[in-house]
């Protein structure tokens, strides 16, 4: 498989990387829990701008009560994170809401934003090792090791298939083009509600673009331009696709990829 293209977007200085906790008003305390929380939401800030932040806080807030937590106190410490980011360079925060017995209360890890591409490799993975797959955070960890296990094989992302058909990507969710008209996974495939995928379809929605649900295999891929979007990268453009016995699919060139990130873009906000 070929290598992925670099942009221009570079990571901030490492050494600024911390996690601090909520203490019911403002994030101060350091606490750093070890194992998966029971809910997560990431999201990239550049200069103090974000896209769709308040996506982002529905998501998390929905989520948290979903895990039995206090939907009240996860939207104040939402509403609390960006005082906690620093205005300038690229940072990729995560929220978490950790298990009881790990911390007093929501945890923000402040972390310097890796380097964003705008293509990718993508491999079919061989199971699906999601124990909740309607809420990120439970599964980090299972879907980090998803990834690394595609990246030892020339890939940078894995795709999860429930039955025959494609569900999501480790860290992204999966979308493709055929003709003018724009697919997504069946909404009824157990994943994660993707808030950069619902960008991705509210921009279809401004431009008339036809936009179709489908179950969908790999092999039924060949010859469409697909693309994996999530917070961190936006919009990349596949540019190949393996399965684990070595079978590659052919692909379209993403030529629609860049001018639709570059839209993506366009709707970064200050987020506080």
């Amino acid at each position: 498989m070929s290598g992925a293209a670099a942009s221009g977007v570079t990571a901030t200085t490492a050494s600024a990387a911390r996690s601090v906790g909520f203490d019911g008003t403002r994030f101060a305390h350091v606490a750093t829990p070890t194992r998966d929380p029971l809910v997560a939401d990431s999201l990239l800030v550049v200069d103090g701008g974000a896209v769709g932040w308040a996506m982002h806080v529905e998501r998390f807030v929905a989520s948290v009560e979903r895990q039995g937590g206090d939907p009240d106190v996860a939207a104040r410490a939402a509403a609390a994170a960006p005082d906690a980011v620093p205005r300038s360079g690229a940072w990729f925060p995560r929220l978490d809401w950790p298990h009881a017995d790990d911390a007093d209360g929501p945890v923000l890890h402040v972390r310097p934003a890796p380097t964003r591409v705008r293509r990718a490799r993508v491999r079919t993975a061989e199971a699906d090792p999601r124990s909740t797959p309607g809420v990120k955070g439970p599964d980090l960890t299972a879907l980090a090791a998803l990834r690394e296990d595609a990246r030892a094989e020339g890939a940078d992302e894995a795709a999860i298939v429930v039955g025959d058909a494609i569900v999501d990507g480790a860290t992204s969710a999966v979308v493709w083009w055929r003709d003018d008209v724009l697919h997504v996974p069946s909404g009824d495939l157990p994943r994660v509600d993707s808030v950069t995928a619902r960008q991705v379809l509210a921009l279809a929605a401004a431009r008339g673009v036809r936009v179709l649900e489908r179950r969908a295999t790999p092999a039924s891929l060949a010859g469409a331009e697909v693309w994996i979007v999530n917070a961190l990268h936006g919009i990349r453009g596949v540019t190949a696709w393996a399965e684990p016995d070595g079978t590659h699919h052919e692909l379209a060139s993403p030529e629609r990829a860049d001018a639709w990130h570059a839209a993506l873009e366009r709707l970064r906000r200050p987020w506080t």
